[in-house]
C-alpha cells in the first residue's frame, strides 16, 4: 500500500466532460486536495458529454486561466489532457489524472461514446495511470456526491498501491443510493445493453426542424456486468479499460479466407 506521505508528493491532473463549472470537478477538487496538495484542473469550459476519445484537429484551442492551476480549454477531454500535458503543466507531468466526476453512469455500451472516459484513455495513451469516476443517478441531476466523498479517497490509495499495465485506465461507477445501501465494491465486466438509438424531429417557433437524439436501453443479462451490479445491486464497480480494439477471435478465419489471392 502507498503511504500517505508518498500520496502526499503526487501531482493530480483533473479532468471532466461536464465543464469547467460543474458541481463534480469542484467535488473532485476537494477529495484530489485532501490528498495531496499538487492539484491542477483543465477542464472544457463548455459540457463535451458523448465526446469519447475526441480530438481536435479541425479548429484552434484556446486557453483560459480560471485560478492559480484551474484553467478551461476550448476543447474536449481529450484535448485538455494533451494541452495541459504540452504546455501547462511544464516539465512535470501528473503521477495522476482523475476525469469526473460525471454527471450519469458511464458502463457498457456508453463506455465507448463517454468523454470522461476519452479523458482517461487519452492520459493512458501517453503512460499516465488515470481513473475515470461516474455517479449514476435516476432521477435528479447530481450536485453533491456523498457516497464519492466517503469512498474515493481510499479507492485511489487502493489502486495507486500497484503500477497498472500502459494503455490501461480504470473505470469506476458509484451506484444512486445512500451510504447505508451500498453493498460494497465489486471489480466488474463491462456489460452488454441492447441500446435503442431514437431520433425525434421538432419544429422551432419559427418552423424550423430541428432533432434530438435520445438512446433507451435494456441490460443484457450478466451477474457481474458493470451495469448490472450498479444499477440493480448497488455495488460501486471498477472495471480495467484499455483502448485497444482488435478483436482476435476472428482472426484465424479471416487469415483462412484471405490465405489466397482468388
Amino acid at each position: 500500500m502507498v503511504s500517505k506521505a508518498a500520496l502526499s508528493g503526487l501531482r493530480i491532473l483533473i479532468v471532466n466532460d461536464d465543464g469547467i463549472n460543474s458541481s463534480g470537478i469542484k467535488a473532485l477538487e476537494r477529495i484530489a486536495n485532501s490528498i495531496t496538495p499538487d492539484v491542477w484542473i483543465v477542464a472544457p469550459e463548455v459540457g463535451q458529454s458523448g465526446k469519447g476519445f475526441s480530438v481536435t484537429f479541425d479548429s484552434i484551442l484556446r486557453i483560459n486561466s480560471v485560478s492559480p492551476r484551474k484553467f478551461s480549454v476550448s476543447g474536449t477531454p481529450a484535448d485538455c489532457v494533451f494541452v495541459a500535458l504540452g504546455q501547462i503543466l511544464g516539465d512535470k507531468k501528473p503521477d495522476l489524472i482523475i476525469s469526473g466526476i460525471n454527471h450519469g453512469a458511464n458502463v457498457a455500451d456508453f463506455i465507448g461514446i463517454s468523454g470522461t472516459v476519452g479523458g482517461a484513455f487519452a492520459a493512458a495513451s501517453q503512460g499516465i495511470m488515470a481513473i475515470s469516476v461516474s455517479q449514476h443517478f435516476v432521477k435528479e441531476v447530481p450536485t453533491k456526491f456523498p457516497l464519492i466523498d466517503h469512498f474515493l479517497p481510499t479507492i485511489i490509495k487502493k489502486l495507486m498501491s500497484f503500477r497498472w499495465p500502459d494503455q490501461v485506465c480504470m473505470n469506476v461507477n458509484f451506484p444512486d443510493a445512500p451510504i447505508g445501501d451500498v453493498k460494497g465494491i465489486k471489480i466488474a465486466n463491462q456489460g452488454r445493453l441492447d441500446v435503442t438509438w431514437n431520433v425525434y424531429k421538432k419544429n422551432d417557433p419559427v418552423d424550423h426542424s430541428y432533432y434530438w437524439i435520445h438512446a433507451t436501453y435494456e441490460h443484457k443479462a450478466s451477474e457481474n456486468s458493470d451495469a448490472v451490479l450498479l444499477e440493480e445491486e448497488n455495488y460501486i464497480t471498477i472495471t480495467p479499460l484499455q483502448s485497444k480494439h482488435e478483436f482476435p477471435e476472428c482472426m484465424n478465419k479471416l487469415e483462412e479466407i484471405f490465405a489466397s489471392n482468388a
